[in-house]
C-alpha cells in the first residue's frame, strides 16, 4: 500500500546516517538492511440578457442581489412590472460550487420554464419547482470545471419575461481530492492505523475531521493527528477488536478545506480486521516471540542492527510485505571499502517496519550463526528461514511488532506508523514528542 515517508533516514540507519528512504516493497527498489558478518474571487457585477415578444416601455434593473435583469414584454397594458427573478449564483459567475444548487426565485408570480444545460452541451440538469411555483431549485450535483447557462421564464401581472444567465463551477485548478491508504475489502492487522492524503493543503483542519466518519471495529473512541497539511492520520484509542468489520468516510465533496479549494469526491472504505497478531523483538533474548489471538504461536532467534546501525526500539506496524526484496548497499550511501558494505543480495520473506528501511525478513546465510547470540544487522530483524516465513505468511500489513532492550530510541512517527508510541491523550498534540 503507499505510504507516507520521511527522506530523512537511510535504511536500517541510524540518524548520523541519514540517507534517502526507500521506496515500496511492492515496486521491489533496491534498498534495505545486511549484515556486518556478510555484509471566492470576486463575483463580477450581475447582468442578464432577456428577450421578450415586443418592446417595453420601461426597462427597470434588477436589485443588487438580483440577477439577472430583465427586459419584460408587455403582453398586457395592466401591470408592465417585471416578475423580479433573483438567479443564485449570479451571472458571469466563476468557481461555483458544484454542490450548491442553482436556484431561481421569483417575487411576484410564477416561473414558467427552466433549463440549465452545460455550455458545451448535454443532459439538461433535473430540478424541481416549489408548492407555489416561484422557485426552482437543481437536485443534482454539477460538474466540476464547467460552464453552465441558464435559460427561464416568469410570468406576472400578465407580463412574460425570459432570462439567460451564464457561470462555471470550481476550475481544476481550485479542486482537492484525497486518498485513504486502505483498500476496499482488505483484511489487515488490529493496529492499522487510517491515514487521508490530501491533494491540496487543507487549512480547515476542523471540517475535515468533522467529515470524516469511522464505525466498527469495537466502536472505540479515536483521535486525529496531523503530519503535515496534507496528510491527517486516525488511529483509535485501542487497537482495532480482532475479527471486525470497519468502515471509514471521508465527506469531502463540496467541502471548502481552505484557500478555496473545493472537495471533489466523497471516499468510502469497508475492510476486515483480521486476528489479532502480535511480534514482541526482545534484544536481552535475541528472540522474537509472535502471538495469534493472545496465544504464543512460536518464539524465533534474530539479530538486530549492529552497534553503528542499531534498531530502534517501540511498536511498529507492518507496512507492506512480499516475498521477496532486493538489498543494495548503496541505497545507504555505502561503496565498497566501506566496513558496512554488503553485497547486494534477495532478501526472502520480507516484512517492512519503517519508511526508511527496517524489515523483518530472513537473515543471510552468513548470519544464522549468529542468530539468537549477536546483532550483525544494519537495524532489520533478521530471522530463520522458519522464523520470516511465519511472519510473512501469518502476519499482514496492520500488525504490530514491537523492538525493545536495544537502547536505542524509537523511530520517528511518521517513519512508518509509529502511532501507538504516542500516549492517546498527546495524540492530536502535533507538539509533543516522545522518545524518537
Amino acid at each position: 500500500m503507499p505510504l507516507s515517508s520521511r527522506p530523512d533516514r537511510a535504511p536500517c540507519a541510524v540518524p548520523a546516517r541519514r540517507l534517502l528512504a526507500l521506496g515500496a516493497v511492492t515496486a521491489l527498489l533496491a534498498t534495505g538492511c545486511a549484515y556486518a558478518a556478510g555484509a471566492s474571487s470576486g463575483e463580477p457585477a450581475p447582468t442578464a440578457t432577456a428577450s421578450t415578444g415586443s418592446p417595453a416601455s420601461s426597462a427597470p434593473s434588477a436589485t443588487p442581489t438580483a440577477t439577472p435583469t430583465a427586459t419584460p414584454t408587455a403582453t398586457t397594458p395592466a401591470d408592465p412590472q417585471p416578475a423580479g427573478v433573483v438567479v443564485t449564483p449570479a451571472d458571469t459567475a466563476v468557481e461555483h460550487n458544484p454542490v450548491d444548487p442553482v436556484v431561481v426565485r421569483t417575487g411576484r408570480g410564477e416561473l414558467g420554464e427552466v433549463v440549465l444545460v452545460p455550455a458545451a452541451g448535454g443532459e439538461p440538469v433535473p430540478g424541481e419547482r416549489s408548492a407555489d411555483g416561484r422557485t426552482w431549485t437543481s437536485t443534482d450535483v454539477l460538474a466540476f470545471d464547467t460552464a453552465y447557462v441558464l435559460h427561464w421564464t416568469a410570468a406576472a401581472g400578465g407580463t412574460t419575461t425570459t432570462g439567460t444567465s451564464t457561470f462555471s463551477t470550481v476550475s481544476a485548478a481550485q479542486e482537492v481530492d484525497a486518498r485513504v491508504n486502505v483498500a476496499e475489502g482488505g483484511v489487515y492487522g488490529t493496529g492499522q492505523v487510517l491515514q487521508f492524503t490530501f491533494s491540496e493543503p487543507v487549512l480547515h483542519r476542523d471540517e475535515v475531521e468533522r467529515a470524516i466518519t469511522v464505525r466498527g471495529g469495537g466502536d472505540r473512541a479515536g483521535a486525529f493527528r496531523w503530519y503535515s497539511d496534507t496528510v491527517l492520520r486516525y488511529r483509535p484509542a485501542e487497537t482495532w477488536e480482532a475479527h471486525s468489520e470497519v468502515t471509514v468516510s471521508l465527506d469531502l465533496l463540496g467541502l471548502d478545506v481552505g484557500g478555496g479549494m473545493i472537495g471533489n469526491h466523497d471516499l468510502r472504505r469497508s475492510f476486515s480486521i483480521g486476528a489479532e497478531h502480535y511480534a514482541r523483538v526482545d534484544d536481552a533474548t535475541k528472540t522474537l516471540t509472535a502471538y495469534v489471538d493472545g496465544e504464543v504461536a512460536g518464539t524465533f532467534p534474530v539479530t538486530l542492527g549492529n552497534p553503528d546501525w542499531p534498531s530502534t526500539t517501540g511498536r511498529k506496524v507492518i507496512m507492506e510485505q512480499a516475498p521477496s526484496y532486493l538489498f543494495k548497499a548503496s541505497s545507504l550511501s555505502l561503496q565498497p571499502g566501506d566496513p558496512h558494505w554488503y553485497e547486494t543480495f534477495w532478501a526472502s520473506n520480507v516484512s517492512r517496519l519503517t519508511a526508511s528501511g527496517e524489515f523483518v525478513h530472513q537473515a543471510l546465510p552468513s548470519a544464522m550463526p549468529v542468530l539468537g547470540q549477536a546483532n550483525v544487522s544494519h537495524g532489520c530483524v533478521g530471522m530463520s528461514a522458519e522464523g520470516a516465513k511465519f511472519i510473512h505468511d501469518v502476519f499482514r500489513p496492520g500488525d504490530i511488532v514491537e523492538v525493545v532492550g536495544t537502547g536505542y530510541p524509537q523511530a520517528d512517527p511518521d517513519d512508518g506508523y509509529g502511532d501507538w508510541n504516542i500516549p492517546l491523550e498527546h495524540y492530536a498534540d502535533e507538539s509533543w514528542k516522545g522518545n524518537w
